[in-house]
């Protein structure tokens, strides 16, 4: 499929934390026409990336992974969500841009960028497509969560996705939920393995979809501690690198390992489970050196996963949580991971 102007058009691929955004859009990458340039802009909350890197492993030469870092691009990092933008859209120029807001970004913002003066003269913002995960949407912790709702509010696609977790009750609530919303959604759906269909990328979106909470996206306490600098650093062995950041009251610290420290998967699994049951993370990613390989290690509602991949520059590794941590004495716990510390 090709679109009928000159302005490039760009989707939004939203959804809360861990409900599958990076893998919907490598699956969306997969099905790119093989005669067009794809760009991919990814947000990640904290300040070590991961998801661009699982991207660049997987992806194509027709594709551009960038990442803009270090908090939300609706707030803290909207200067860098601008500048690499705009960069894509007057050097790069692309056939298709692809943006994945954080799991806790308010789409609202970035949707009036891209609709702003300068980048009206580029792109055409086209259907917005938001994942749910119905278990979440059950609870209450997410239900009146502003955020949340407002992603689900403003998208013009709503897929369910991680539904074999679910149980019958929570996929019909999602679809009395969704079927609610006002004005109507152009696709409501379920998916299996976060597979969006490539179709729905060339829906036009509506500008009558309204954000209820506006105001959730800026906090009071919004702040991000940027440590950028670090990344120009190397990790030594036993010194990693720590960055921590907390915005939009959700703490997180992310951590970048030496190449030649290589962990146990099964004392790593004890640790990050044993962190979630006591209520101190809600979300963990990472890329580790488990003996000669790199695995990506992802572990979301309670339940780890890995993946392998070509990546080999470091181990690194992000927690997200609701309340702040002693993150020195968690990097001491993941050093007691490490088989040759």
């Amino acid at each position: 499929m090709s679109h009928v102007t000159n302005l490039i058009p760009v989707n939004l691929i939203t959804g809360f934390l861990g409900v599958g955004k990076t893998t919907a859009i490598l699956h969306l990458l997969k099905q790119k026409p093989q005669e067009e340039r794809w760009a991919v802009l990814v947000n990640e909350f904290g300040e070590v990336g991961i998801d661009h890197l699982i991207m660049e492993n997987e992806g194509q030469d027709e594709v551009k992974i960038l990442e803009v870092e270090g908090g939300c691009i609706c707030c803290s990092a909207a200067d860098g969500m601008n500048d690499k933008l705009k960069w894509m859209v007057e050097t790069l120029k692309p056939d298709r841009i692809l943006i994945e807001p954080t799991g806790l970004a308010h789409p609202a913002s970035v949707l009036d960028l891209l609709r702003s003066p300068f980048f009206r003269k580029y792109v055409q913002t086209w259907a917005t497509i938001c994942l749910v995960n119905p278990q979440q949407l059950s609870q209450d912790r997410y239900a009146t969560n502003g955020v949340y709702l407002d992603q689900l509010s403003l998208a013009d696609v709503l897929v369910a996705n991680k539904t074999d977790i679910c149980t019958d009750d929570e996929l019909e609530h999602f679809w009395e939920y969704a079927e609610e919303i006002y004005p109507p959604k152009l696709i409501i759906d379920r998916v299996e393995q976060a597979a969006l269909k490539p179709e729905w990328l060339y829906l036009q979106t509506s500008d009558d979809r309204e954000a209820h909470f506006p105001e959730e996206h800026a906090l009071p306490d919004s702040s991000t501690i940027h440590t950028a600098s670090l990344l120009k650093r190397f990790p030594k062995v036993g010194k990693p690198l720590i960055k921590p950041s907390v915005a939009l009251g959700r703490f997180s610290c992310g951590w970048i390992f030496s190449p030649e420290e290589i962990f146990d998967l099964g004392a790593l699994n004890k640790l990050i489970v044993r962190l979630y049951l006591d209520g101190k993370i809600d979300r963990a990613k990472g890329i580790f050196r488990l003996g000669e390989d790199w695995y990506l290690y992802n572990f979301v509602g309670g339940l780890p996963s890995t993946h392998y991949m070509a990546y080999r520059k470091d181990s690194r590794l992000e927690l997200i949580g609701t309340e702040s941590q002693d993150w020195l004495v968690l990097q001491e716990q993941l050093q007691q991971c490490i088989i040759n510390s």
